[in-house]
């Protein structure tokens, strides 16, 4: 039976994510300073990304641009008492052992929420979207902690990231340093590693007969095309990943996330087989969780995925019958 986290911890993470639900948004985010250059005095809002210092330039020294100027130092103060209070919720939750990233997959992570990767409708999926579940579901995963460097990502169809001034999701990620990584017979990367070794994997759905890899048009970089993906990105709910003051993300809702690890579990082939038993294992301790706290989500979530067809039908029944128990649990509903 998992193991209730304590009620204090469980109301400081939804103390955490009604903070995000609230944050302050300046119009200009980042330190404001006077300046002169070349005999002239002008106001720039200054932040530092990185190793990196972008500036943005609010204008000439006038009357005018000083009450702009203070407005832009108004805001900033608020977004520094917001986060700092934001830093405290955080600390007592790593103090309490919850699922905690690296300093550098913490920082690719808080990249991809600065360029409006999850207000865009993406997710965060894979380990580090399960570790996340032990806070919204308020029970320990004994392998909530083992949390890998690598970060998995999806993303339907419909998101879109790129403007006139992003070329991609990729080409201007605030302070990680992105370089392709290309698979052997690749023709494009489909994932890329961060100045600090960490690996970016981007998914999205795969259409019935389509390729395994497929231009993500709204993104603006080549993703790989995952059969039954699309079920897990339907409804997904927010979250926060413990990295600074906090990073807002959008990860899968954890009954179909519980789903779709049975249905992958009994389709992996070849190499891939050796994760089946960790799916089986992730599927069985959300579900376990699941029937205690959400039974009627759960129940939905089992019948959505049954309707979808034979082979959704045969894929859950194969890891069903390995896993004798999570049958029974789900037979008790």
């Amino acid at each position: 039976m998992p193991t209730s986290i304590p009620l204090s911890i469980q109301t400081t993470y939804r103390d955490l994510l009604d903070r995000h639900a609230r944050r302050p948004m300046p119009e200009i985010e980042g330190s404001v300073s006077l300046v002169r250059n070349g005999g002239h005095d002008y106001w720039v809002v200054r932040r530092r990304i990185g190793a990196r210092v972008k500036e943005t330039r609010v204008g000439p020294d006038n009357e005018e641009t000083r009450i702009r100027a203070e407005q832009h130092r108004e805001e900033n103060e608020a977004v520094r008492n917001w986060a700092r209070e934001a830093g405290m919720f955080v600390a007592q939750l790593r103090a309490a052992r919850m699922p905690t990233p690296t300093t550098g997959t913490g920082k690719l992570i808080n990249a991809l929420a600065r360029v409006g990767f999850f207000r865009a409708g993406g997710v965060l999926a894979g380990a580090h979207a399960y570790g996340l579940y032990a806070l919204e579901l308020g029970v320990r995963a004994e392998d909530a902690l083992a949390l890998t460097e690598d970060v998995d990502i999806a993303a339907p169809p419909t998101v879109r990231v790129i403007s006139e001034s992003r070329r991609s999701l990729v080409s201007d990620l605030e302070g990680v340093g992105l370089t392709p990584v290309a698979g052997p017979g690749e023709a494009h990367p489909l994932r890329w590693q961060t100045e600090d070794g960490v690996v970016l994997d981007v998914l999205t759905p795969k259409r019935r007969g389509g390729d395994i890899a497929v231009r993500h048009d709204g993104l603006g970089v080549w993703a790989q095309a995952l059969s039954y993906l699309d079920y897990s990105l339907q409804n997904p709910i927010d979250a926060v990943v413990l990295y600074r003051e906090g990073v807002p993300v959008r990860i899968p809702a954890p009954e179909r996330f519980a789903v779709h690890k049975l249905i992958v579990a009994a389709i992996r082939s070849g190499t891939h087989r050796a994760k089946t038993e960790k799916d089986l294992s992730q599927a069985a301790w959300l579900i376990e969780a699941l029937v205690e706290a959400r039974p009627f989500e759960l129940v939905e979530a089992i019948e959505n995925a049954r309707r979808r067809g034979p082979k959704w039908r045969r894929a859950i029944d194969a890891s069903l019958t390995r896993r004798a128990d999570v049958a029974e649990m789900i037979d008790g509903l």
